[in-house]
Protein backbone atom coordinates (compact mmCIF):
# COMPACT_ATOMS: atom_id res chain seq x y z
CA UNK A 1 0.00 0.00 0.00
CA UNK A 2 2.79 2.16 0.68
CA UNK A 3 4.42 1.43 -2.10
CA UNK A 4 1.41 2.17 -4.18
CA UNK A 5 1.11 5.43 -2.46
CA UNK A 6 5.02 6.55 -3.12
CA UNK A 7 4.01 5.87 -6.89
CA UNK A 8 1.14 8.00 -7.03
CA UNK A 9 2.64 10.76 -5.27
CA UNK A 10 5.99 10.65 -7.82
CA UNK A 11 3.94 10.78 -11.36
CA UNK A 12 2.27 13.86 -9.17
CA UNK A 13 5.51 15.34 -8.81
CA UNK A 14 6.47 14.56 -12.31
CA UNK A 15 3.34 15.78 -13.52
CA UNK A 16 3.78 19.09 -11.44
CA UNK A 17 7.39 19.37 -12.78
CA UNK A 18 6.71 19.31 -16.71
CA UNK A 19 3.80 21.72 -16.23
CA UNK A 20 5.63 24.27 -14.12
CA UNK A 21 8.75 23.63 -17.05
CA UNK A 22 6.05 23.98 -19.91
CA UNK A 23 5.05 27.42 -18.34
CA UNK A 24 8.36 28.73 -17.67
CA UNK A 25 9.24 27.76 -21.64
CA UNK A 26 5.87 29.74 -22.65
CA UNK A 27 7.42 32.88 -20.70
CA UNK A 28 10.53 32.65 -22.94
CA UNK A 29 8.81 31.89 -25.85
CA UNK A 30 6.63 34.90 -25.75
CA UNK A 31 9.87 37.41 -24.39
CA UNK A 32 12.53 35.66 -27.20
CA UNK A 33 10.12 34.40 -30.36
CA UNK A 34 11.40 36.34 -33.19
CA UNK A 35 13.92 38.19 -31.37
CA UNK A 36 16.79 35.85 -31.06
CA UNK A 37 18.08 33.25 -33.90
CA UNK A 38 18.51 30.37 -31.35
CA UNK A 39 14.73 30.60 -30.36
CA UNK A 40 13.41 30.61 -34.04
CA UNK A 41 14.01 26.93 -33.89
CA UNK A 42 10.92 26.34 -31.40
CA UNK A 43 8.75 28.35 -34.09
CA UNK A 44 8.27 24.66 -35.86
CA UNK A 45 6.20 24.03 -32.95
CA UNK A 46 2.35 23.77 -33.88
CA UNK A 47 0.59 26.50 -32.65
CA UNK A 48 -2.26 24.37 -31.70
CA UNK A 49 -0.19 22.49 -29.15
CA UNK A 50 0.30 25.52 -27.35
CA UNK A 51 -3.36 25.06 -26.42
CA UNK A 52 -3.29 21.31 -26.48
CA UNK A 53 -0.70 20.50 -23.82
CA UNK A 54 -1.34 23.39 -20.87
CA UNK A 55 -5.50 21.65 -20.83
CA UNK A 56 -3.86 18.27 -20.75
CA UNK A 57 -1.54 19.62 -17.83
CA UNK A 58 -4.65 20.82 -16.18
CA UNK A 59 -6.71 18.15 -16.10
CA UNK A 60 -3.87 16.34 -15.00
CA UNK A 61 -4.10 18.48 -11.91
CA UNK A 62 -7.57 18.34 -11.83
CA UNK A 63 -7.51 14.48 -11.82
CA UNK A 64 -4.57 14.10 -9.76
CA UNK A 65 -5.02 16.33 -7.14
CA UNK A 66 -7.02 16.34 -4.26
CA UNK A 67 -9.80 18.95 -3.57
CA UNK A 68 -7.99 20.98 -1.33
CA UNK A 69 -4.98 21.23 -3.45
CA UNK A 70 -6.07 21.84 -6.37
CA UNK A 71 -6.87 25.76 -6.76
CA UNK A 72 -2.83 26.41 -6.18
CA UNK A 73 -1.76 24.05 -8.60
CA UNK A 74 -4.44 25.24 -11.13
CA UNK A 75 -2.11 28.28 -11.64
CA UNK A 76 0.59 26.93 -13.42
CA UNK A 77 -1.27 25.61 -16.30
CA UNK A 78 -3.56 28.32 -16.55
CA UNK A 79 -0.93 31.05 -17.09
CA UNK A 80 0.30 28.39 -19.58
CA UNK A 81 -2.92 28.30 -21.01
CA UNK A 82 -3.41 32.17 -21.59
CA UNK A 83 0.13 32.29 -23.16
CA UNK A 84 -1.08 29.24 -25.64
CA UNK A 85 -4.38 30.88 -26.75
CA UNK A 86 -1.93 34.23 -27.16
CA UNK A 87 -0.18 32.39 -30.08
CA UNK A 88 -2.47 30.34 -31.84
CA UNK A 89 -3.48 30.82 -35.04
CA UNK A 90 -7.27 30.09 -34.58
CA UNK A 91 -9.97 32.11 -36.95
CA UNK A 92 -12.67 33.08 -34.66
CA UNK A 93 -14.57 34.43 -37.67
CA UNK A 94 -14.78 30.77 -38.92
CA UNK A 95 -18.78 30.05 -37.89
CA UNK A 96 -19.54 34.00 -38.62
CA UNK A 97 -21.09 34.86 -42.07
CA UNK A 98 -19.32 38.09 -42.83
CA UNK A 99 -21.15 40.70 -44.53
CA UNK A 100 -19.48 42.32 -47.84
CA UNK A 101 -20.62 45.67 -48.48
CA UNK A 102 -22.27 46.28 -51.68
CA UNK A 103 -20.86 48.59 -53.46
CA UNK A 104 -20.06 49.84 -57.17
CA UNK A 105 -16.50 47.31 -57.44
CA UNK A 106 -15.10 45.75 -59.65
CA UNK A 107 -14.44 41.78 -58.32
CA UNK A 108 -10.89 40.41 -59.17
CA UNK A 109 -9.97 36.61 -58.67
CA UNK A 110 -6.52 36.24 -57.22
CA UNK A 111 -4.53 32.43 -57.18
CA UNK A 112 -1.86 32.20 -54.38
CA UNK A 113 0.13 29.31 -54.37
CA UNK A 114 4.08 28.44 -53.80
CA UNK A 115 4.53 25.69 -56.47
CA UNK A 116 7.28 23.92 -54.27
CA UNK A 117 9.75 24.25 -57.12
CA UNK A 118 7.69 25.28 -60.00
CA UNK A 119 7.54 21.63 -62.32
CA UNK A 120 9.82 19.73 -61.00
CA UNK A 121 9.49 16.25 -59.93
CA UNK A 122 5.75 16.42 -61.41
CA UNK A 123 3.71 15.83 -64.48
CA UNK A 124 3.48 19.13 -66.30
CA UNK A 125 0.43 18.95 -67.77
CA UNK A 126 -1.29 18.51 -64.32
CA UNK A 127 0.59 21.02 -62.75
CA UNK A 128 -1.17 23.77 -65.65
CA UNK A 129 -4.56 22.13 -65.24
CA UNK A 130 -4.21 22.57 -61.38
CA UNK A 131 -3.35 26.64 -61.77
CA UNK A 132 -6.29 27.06 -64.62
CA UNK A 133 -8.98 25.01 -63.45
CA UNK A 134 -9.56 28.01 -60.87
CA UNK A 135 -9.85 30.64 -64.05
CA UNK A 136 -8.29 33.20 -61.64
CA UNK A 137 -7.34 36.85 -62.81
CA UNK A 138 -4.19 36.98 -61.21
CA UNK A 139 -1.91 34.48 -60.47
CA UNK A 140 0.75 34.98 -57.34
CA UNK A 141 3.57 32.10 -57.50
CA UNK A 142 6.24 31.36 -55.87
CA UNK A 143 9.32 28.78 -56.60
CA UNK A 144 9.55 29.23 -60.18
CA UNK A 145 12.77 27.47 -59.65
CA UNK A 146 14.40 23.76 -59.26
CA UNK A 147 16.17 22.61 -56.03
CA UNK A 148 18.83 20.42 -56.11
CA UNK A 149 18.55 19.32 -52.97
CA UNK A 150 15.90 17.00 -51.26
CA UNK A 151 15.20 18.52 -47.57
CA UNK A 152 13.57 15.05 -46.81
CA UNK A 153 16.89 13.93 -47.41
CA UNK A 154 19.62 16.71 -47.50
CA UNK A 155 22.36 14.02 -48.06
CA UNK A 156 21.35 13.54 -51.51
CA UNK A 157 23.04 16.34 -53.13
CA UNK A 158 22.33 16.44 -56.70
CA UNK A 159 24.56 19.29 -57.68
CA UNK A 160 27.10 17.05 -58.53
CA UNK A 161 25.19 15.49 -61.43
CA UNK A 162 24.36 15.88 -64.48
CA UNK A 163 22.96 19.39 -64.57
CA UNK A 164 24.69 23.16 -65.86
CA UNK A 165 26.08 24.24 -63.06
CA UNK A 166 25.75 28.21 -64.48
CA UNK A 167 22.63 28.23 -63.37
CA UNK A 168 22.77 27.34 -59.86
CA UNK A 169 21.95 30.44 -57.29
CA UNK A 170 21.44 31.40 -54.35
CA UNK A 171 18.24 31.33 -52.91
CA UNK A 172 19.82 34.96 -51.24
CA UNK A 173 22.31 37.58 -52.04
CA UNK A 174 21.93 40.19 -49.78
CA UNK A 175 22.84 38.08 -46.65
CA UNK A 176 26.40 36.34 -47.75
CA UNK A 177 27.08 32.14 -47.07
CA UNK A 178 23.82 30.98 -48.59
CA UNK A 179 24.58 27.42 -50.41
CA UNK A 180 24.36 27.44 -54.45
CA UNK A 181 21.53 25.03 -53.65
CA UNK A 182 18.88 26.10 -56.29
CA UNK A 183 19.00 26.08 -60.26
CA UNK A 184 17.41 28.78 -62.57
CA UNK A 185 15.09 28.00 -64.97
CA UNK A 186 12.28 30.15 -67.46
CA UNK A 187 9.18 28.52 -68.19
CA UNK A 188 7.86 31.63 -70.11
CA UNK A 189 7.05 29.54 -73.20
CA UNK A 190 4.99 27.50 -71.73
CA UNK A 191 3.61 30.57 -69.55
CA UNK A 192 2.50 31.95 -72.44
CA UNK A 193 1.26 28.82 -74.27
CA UNK A 194 -1.49 28.02 -71.13
CA UNK A 195 -1.94 31.27 -70.63
CA UNK A 196 -2.34 33.30 -74.47
CA UNK A 197 -4.59 36.20 -72.87
CA UNK A 198 -2.82 37.19 -69.53
CA UNK A 199 0.29 39.12 -69.03
CA UNK A 200 3.36 37.76 -67.01
CA UNK A 201 6.25 38.90 -65.10
CA UNK A 202 9.04 36.54 -63.80
CA UNK A 203 11.62 37.99 -61.14
CA UNK A 204 13.85 35.26 -60.23
CA UNK A 205 11.58 32.69 -58.16
CA UNK A 206 8.17 34.93 -57.91
CA UNK A 207 5.97 35.04 -61.38
CA UNK A 208 2.79 36.95 -61.93
CA UNK A 209 0.50 36.13 -64.30
CA UNK A 210 -2.41 38.43 -64.71
CA UNK A 211 -5.09 39.05 -67.12
CA UNK A 212 -4.88 43.24 -66.53
CA UNK A 213 -1.45 44.89 -67.82
CA UNK A 214 1.27 44.86 -65.79
CA UNK A 215 2.72 48.11 -65.33
CA UNK A 216 6.17 47.85 -63.19
CA UNK A 217 8.01 44.75 -61.53
CA UNK A 218 11.04 44.58 -59.07
CA UNK A 219 12.18 42.00 -56.54
CA UNK A 220 13.24 43.72 -53.46
CA UNK A 221 17.02 43.29 -52.48
CA UNK A 222 16.38 40.78 -49.84
CA UNK A 223 15.40 38.51 -52.56
CA UNK A 224 12.65 37.31 -50.70
CA UNK A 225 9.76 39.52 -52.07
CA UNK A 226 8.51 40.92 -55.43
CA UNK A 227 6.40 44.44 -55.81
CA UNK A 228 4.11 44.12 -58.81
CA UNK A 229 1.58 47.51 -59.95
CA UNK A 230 -1.47 45.30 -62.33
CA UNK A 231 -3.76 48.15 -64.25
CA UNK A 232 -7.24 47.25 -63.35
CA UNK A 233 -9.09 48.96 -65.72
CA UNK A 234 -7.56 52.46 -65.33
CA UNK A 235 -6.63 51.91 -61.18
CA UNK A 236 -3.16 50.83 -59.96
CA UNK A 237 -3.56 47.88 -57.53
CA UNK A 238 -0.03 46.79 -55.99
CA UNK A 239 0.69 43.03 -55.63
CA UNK A 240 3.38 42.04 -53.14
CA UNK A 241 4.46 38.50 -53.41
CA UNK A 242 6.19 37.27 -50.82
CA UNK A 243 8.24 34.16 -50.35
CA UNK A 244 10.47 34.49 -46.83
CA UNK A 245 13.09 32.49 -45.85
CA UNK A 246 12.37 29.34 -43.97
CA UNK A 247 13.57 30.32 -40.23
CA UNK A 248 15.74 27.09 -39.98
CA UNK A 249 17.72 25.00 -42.46
CA UNK A 250 16.85 21.19 -41.94
CA UNK A 251 19.91 19.24 -41.11
CA UNK A 252 21.62 18.53 -38.57
CA UNK A 253 21.52 20.14 -34.98
CA UNK A 254 24.97 18.59 -33.78
CA UNK A 255 27.18 20.43 -36.25
CA UNK A 256 28.04 24.20 -36.57
CA UNK A 257 26.47 25.00 -39.66
CA UNK A 258 22.92 24.68 -38.16
CA UNK A 259 23.77 27.28 -36.09
CA UNK A 260 25.84 29.71 -38.76
CA UNK A 261 22.83 28.85 -41.03
CA UNK A 262 20.13 29.84 -38.14
CA UNK A 263 22.08 32.99 -37.58
CA UNK A 264 21.87 33.38 -41.39
CA UNK A 265 18.52 32.88 -42.01
CA UNK A 266 17.74 34.84 -38.81
CA UNK A 267 19.15 38.69 -40.43
CA UNK A 268 18.08 37.35 -43.76
CA UNK A 269 13.98 37.33 -42.90
CA UNK A 270 15.15 40.65 -40.35
CA UNK A 271 16.28 42.22 -43.99
CA UNK A 272 13.18 41.38 -45.34
CA UNK A 273 10.49 41.77 -42.94
CA UNK A 274 12.17 45.46 -42.36
CA UNK A 275 12.43 46.13 -45.96
CA UNK A 276 8.31 45.03 -46.47
CA UNK A 277 7.42 46.79 -43.72
CA UNK A 278 9.04 49.95 -44.99
CA UNK A 279 7.32 49.82 -48.46
CA UNK A 280 4.01 48.66 -47.15
CA UNK A 281 4.38 52.49 -45.34
CA UNK A 282 5.27 54.26 -48.67
CA UNK A 283 2.46 52.23 -50.76
CA UNK A 284 -0.62 54.92 -51.13
CA UNK A 285 -2.81 52.86 -53.15
CA UNK A 286 -4.70 49.64 -52.97
CA UNK A 287 -2.64 46.59 -52.49
CA UNK A 288 -2.63 42.72 -51.97
CA UNK A 289 0.55 41.18 -49.45
CA UNK A 290 0.20 37.30 -50.41
CA UNK A 291 2.70 34.60 -50.08
CA UNK A 292 4.47 31.93 -48.46
CA UNK A 293 5.70 33.58 -45.08
CA UNK A 294 7.44 30.69 -43.56
CA UNK A 295 6.16 32.18 -40.53
CA UNK A 296 3.28 30.80 -38.05
CA UNK A 297 1.74 33.28 -35.47
CA UNK A 298 3.56 32.16 -32.53
CA UNK A 299 7.26 33.24 -34.58
CA UNK A 300 5.81 36.59 -33.56
CA UNK A 301 7.14 38.13 -36.90
CA UNK A 302 4.03 38.61 -38.00
CA UNK A 303 2.34 40.57 -35.72
CA UNK A 304 2.77 44.47 -37.06
CA UNK A 305 1.32 42.86 -40.71
CA UNK A 306 -1.39 41.27 -38.85
CA UNK A 307 -2.40 44.71 -36.46
CA UNK A 308 -2.58 46.53 -39.95
CA UNK A 309 -4.22 44.40 -42.40
CA UNK A 310 -7.17 42.02 -42.86
CA UNK A 311 -6.56 38.55 -42.75
CA UNK A 312 -8.12 37.16 -45.69
CA UNK A 313 -8.24 33.96 -44.23
CA UNK A 314 -11.01 35.49 -41.62
CA UNK A 315 -13.52 35.06 -45.05
CA UNK A 316 -12.97 31.01 -44.76
CA UNK A 317 -14.44 28.44 -42.92
CA UNK A 318 -11.22 27.01 -41.93
CA UNK A 319 -11.07 27.16 -37.80
CA UNK A 320 -7.69 25.92 -37.62
CA UNK A 321 -5.86 27.18 -40.69
CA UNK A 322 -3.43 24.75 -41.96
CA UNK A 323 -1.63 25.29 -45.21
CA UNK A 324 2.00 23.67 -45.05
CA UNK A 325 2.47 19.92 -45.12
CA UNK A 326 5.43 17.98 -44.10
CA UNK A 327 6.53 14.66 -44.43
CA UNK A 328 2.54 13.84 -44.54
CA UNK A 329 1.63 16.32 -41.70
CA UNK A 330 -0.38 19.73 -42.33
CA UNK A 331 0.16 21.59 -38.77
CA UNK A 332 1.48 24.81 -39.62
CA UNK A 333 -0.16 27.57 -41.85
CA UNK A 334 2.74 29.55 -43.92
CA UNK A 335 0.82 31.30 -46.40
CA UNK A 336 -1.19 34.33 -45.87
CA UNK A 337 -3.54 36.74 -47.93
CA UNK A 338 -3.85 40.68 -46.18
CA UNK A 339 -4.99 43.62 -47.16
CA UNK A 340 -4.72 46.66 -45.74
CA UNK A 341 -7.61 48.20 -43.09
CA UNK A 342 -7.26 52.08 -44.52
CA UNK A 343 -8.42 51.18 -48.01
CA UNK A 344 -12.60 50.82 -47.01
CA UNK A 345 -13.12 51.16 -50.81
CA UNK A 346 -11.37 47.42 -51.12
CA UNK A 347 -13.39 44.07 -49.56
CA UNK A 348 -12.58 40.10 -49.48
CA UNK A 349 -15.73 38.91 -51.25
CA UNK A 350 -14.15 35.25 -50.34
CA UNK A 351 -11.20 33.27 -49.74
CA UNK A 352 -10.89 29.13 -49.64
CA UNK A 353 -7.43 27.53 -49.19
CA UNK A 354 -6.99 24.87 -51.98
CA UNK A 355 -5.72 21.46 -51.26
CA UNK A 356 -2.64 20.98 -53.51
CA UNK A 357 -3.49 17.71 -54.99
CA UNK A 358 0.31 16.23 -54.30
CA UNK A 359 1.70 18.93 -56.53
CA UNK A 360 3.53 21.07 -53.80
CA UNK A 361 3.99 21.35 -50.12
CA UNK A 362 2.08 24.33 -49.75
CA UNK A 363 -1.89 24.64 -50.39
CA UNK A 364 -2.70 27.08 -52.73
CA UNK A 365 -5.41 30.09 -51.39
CA UNK A 366 -8.17 31.58 -54.15
CA UNK A 367 -9.71 34.77 -52.82
CA UNK A 368 -11.84 37.47 -54.69
CA UNK A 369 -11.97 41.39 -53.98
CA UNK A 370 -13.94 43.69 -54.66
CA UNK A 371 -12.49 47.49 -55.25
CA UNK A 372 -14.46 50.71 -55.37
CA UNK A 373 -14.57 52.32 -58.85
CA UNK A 374 -13.55 55.58 -56.96
CA UNK A 375 -11.22 57.52 -58.68
CA UNK A 376 -8.60 58.66 -56.58
CA UNK A 377 -6.83 55.32 -56.92
CA UNK A 378 -6.44 55.94 -60.66
CA UNK A 379 -3.10 55.38 -62.43
CA UNK A 380 -2.88 59.24 -63.44
CA UNK A 381 -3.23 60.26 -59.25
CA UNK A 382 -0.98 57.73 -57.99
CA UNK A 383 1.93 58.33 -60.53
Amino acid sequence: MKKQKNSSQKLKNFASVLSVSWMVFMIFHVIFTGKIPLWNFFGNIPTFLMVIIPIAFLLAEIVLRRRKQKIALLIVPVISLALGITQFDVNVYAFVKRDVPVVARKEIKVFNWNTECWDQHKDKDEFYAFMKRHDADVYILQEHLHGTINWDDPKSDKSNQDIDKSKLFRICTAVPGFPLHYLAIDDSERIKEEFPDYYFTINKQFVVISRYPITKSHLDVSDQYAITDIDVEGMKLRLFNVHMLLHVEPGNPFVPYFYEALDRRFEARELAFNNLMNDIEKTDVPYVISGDFNTTKALGVMSPLLREHIDAVQYSKDLIPLTFEYLGLKAWRFDYVLLPKAYKDMQVVCFENIDQEGLSDHDAQYFVIGIENNRSVLLADSE
